[in-house]
């Protein structure tokens, strides 16, 4: 359970809903968690984003500017904000900016026209609170979780895809890249629990943290490890059932 608040906790912080992240640190959820694949916390999320508020509110709660993903990055490193950069040089206009931009979201949850909606920590909302104090989709990027079916590794990589290019060859593109394959291995891709993406109408319809297999040839994959491993005349050819077989007698054993 813990590790799932901690994964909605970044989910929320991605979007920037200042509401749900301070009912996740009412909870207790641990703000320095950090995402098991990529060693994203929920400040470089912040950072990446640009979300003002949700990182300030972060820092005040403890957030490490100083911690590294498996990349190497530290939330500064991924941060185009100039106020978000200068609120992670702790200095003592740093401080006014944290202080203002903390009071700013008091301040406007008393506005009369703000329109607030109350938050269940186990269902992220679709709707986020931007620093424009509106309430409004997350339009700029659709945030899915993708990876190989049957892999021995079972971990998701987060990926971004432009709302722009919600089409299924974009996002064919895009898993090909992230996961290192060739599209020709890709024999389609699957929205869990049991969805099979076939058109852009398909992937336009996806949400945000979808969580997406790609289900590949196995007849290629093999083929094409022979021949990146310059073993083609060595290993036994793999027939189109993706089994070998080995004959004992009058009985034909598959493996």
């Amino acid at each position: 359970m813990e590790r799932v608040l901690e994964e909605r906790l970044r989910e929320a912080v991605c979007v920037g809903d200042v509401d749900a992240v301070q009912e996740f640190i009412n909870l207790g959820v641990d703000v320095n968690a950090r995402q098991p694949v990529s060693g994203w916390t929920a400040l470089h999320w912040a950072c990446k984003k640009g979300h003002l508020l949700v990182a300030a509110l972060l820092l005040k709660n403890g957030a490490d500017r100083n911690l590294w993903s498996e990349m190497g990055e530290t939330p500064a490193s991924l941060c185009s904000n100039q106020q978000i950069l200068h609120l992670l040089g702790a200095s003592s206009d740093a401080q006014r900016i944290m202080n203002d931009s903390l009071h700013t979201v008091t301040s406007t949850y008393a506005q009369p026209d703000f329109l607030h909606v109350a938050t269940n920590p186990s269902k992220p909302r679709n709707n986020v609170y931007d620093e424009g104090r509106s309430v409004t989709s997350f339009h700029d990027e659709l945030v899915l979780k993708i990876r190989v079916a049957n892999s021995a590794d079972p971990d998701f990589v987060e990926v971004e895809l432009p709302r722009g290019e919600l089409t299924y060859q974009a996002l064919l593109y895009l898993c090909c890249k992230e996961l290192e394959l060739n599209p020709h291995q890709v024999q389609k891709l699957r929205k869990l629990p049991n969805t099979k993406l076939r058109r852009d109408k398909d992937v336009q319809r996806l949400q945000n943290f979808q969580e997406i297999e790609v289900v590949t040839d196995t007849t290629i994959v093999y083929k094409s490890m022979q021949s990146a491993n310059g073993l083609a005349n060595n290993l036994p050819i793999l027939p189109a059932n993706g089994y070998q077989s080995i004959s004992k007698k009058d009985q034909t054993i598959l493996y």
